[in-house]
């Protein structure tokens, strides 16, 4: 039989880059995609002609659930966010027998116990600190959907596996959304401003991922999936997966954006300063987890899967990613 694989966010810049990374992968799967409207269905028709689109939203319980039933793979790419997505899904897996793989982040990770825009020493290993990670408080940002993939397969006998990306770098590959959230902002921010910035001193960590790599994981867990018992990879209370290939100071990426802004000859100098909370969140409101605080995982598990990034590294991307959002306030 051939494989079926549900796929949600594939308008998004992972779901889309995804989906395509997917589709020259495995040709061979009956790829189905969720998409909001007929005018999307169109686009990625004609990017992807072998895939079915289904028009409805992440709160169409009746329509995920039917999709889900059918799936033997359910990605949920479209949000980090959304529980009713996640119930829906699980709901129909159930009565199904597939598997659900669920998009979180490392924001889930964010500790400014040290303040703003300074480092922090504590490194979540996905495999040694298994148990913490699971347990982090319900105030953590994307905590209450993490539990409720992990409580939700565990109630209803549904394997579940959450991948978890830190900063995605990368100008996306998919047919409609290219754009990243938290290089890109910052880049608007500076371009904005005429002038770069960091919250505090900028010397706060988090790891990274190229987009294609992050994609490679996903498709990896899929394949993984499809074998018997889950294949080699693991799943419910220790299928949780960090997704990473290094580390970088938000200081090194504000000084590097600012130097590649000035080369344009978008702002008149490179150099960077240093603001407060309040003052970086005049430029986005979630200034503080998204430039602030540290993020520091190890993606041990997917290691031993044989999972290996490959991608450009993020100084070897940014410059492409900058010229984006020059691009894109021209217009």
């Amino acid at each position: 039989m051939t494989p079926r694989i549900f796929v949600t966010g594939a308008t998004g810049y992972v779901g889309g880059h995804t989906t395509g990374e997917l589709i020259a992968a495995h040709p061979e799967y009956q790829v189905v995609t969720l998409v909001r409207n007929e005018e999307q269905a169109a686009k990625l028709q004609s990017h992807w002609p072998a895939i079915t689109t289904v028009v409805g939203t992440l709160d169409d319980d009746k329509i995920i659930k039917e999709e889900s039933a059918k799936a033997n793979v359910v990605l949920q790419l479209a949000s980090s966010d959304h529980i009713p997505v996640v119930k829906s899904a699980i709901a129909g897996l159930a009565t199904g027998g597939g598997k659900l793989i669920h998009i979180s982040g490392t924001g889930v990770l964010n500790d400014m116990s040290t303040g703003p825009g300074n480092p922090a020493r504590k490194v979540y290993d996905d495999v040694e600190d298994i148990k913490e990670i699971t347990s982090l408080p319900e105030t953590a940002l994307h905590r209450d959907v993490d539990d409720a993939v992990l409580t939700g397969g565990s109630l209803h006998g549904v394997d579940t596996a959450i991948i978890c990306p830190p900063i995605i770098y990368g100008v996306g590959q998919g047919p409609i959304k290219k754009r990243s959230m938290q290089v890109p902002f910052l880049s608007e921010a500076i371009l904005k401003r005429g002038r770069g910035f960091t919250v505090g001193e900028g010397k706060n960590i988090w790891d990274h991922i190229y987009i294609g790599d992050l994609a490679k994981a996903c498709v990896l867990l899929i394949e993984e999936a499809l074998k018997p018992q889950g294949g080699s990879a693991q799943w419910g209370s220790e299928g949780y997966y960090f997704v990473e290939s290094g580390e970088i100071a938000w200081k090194d990426v504000a000084e590097k954006i600012s130097s590649i802004t000035k080369e344009l000859g978008q702002i008149e100098s490179a150099d960077v300063d240093q603001l407060s909370v309040d003052e970086a969140s005049k430029f986005h409101p979630w200034a503080p987890v998204l430039w602030g605080g540290n993020c520091r995982s190890r993606a041990t598990r997917l290691q031993t899967l044989g999972w290996k990034p490959q991608g450009p590294t993020v100084w070897e991307a940014l410059p492409a990613m900058v010229k984006a959002e020059v691009d894109a306030l021209a217009k």
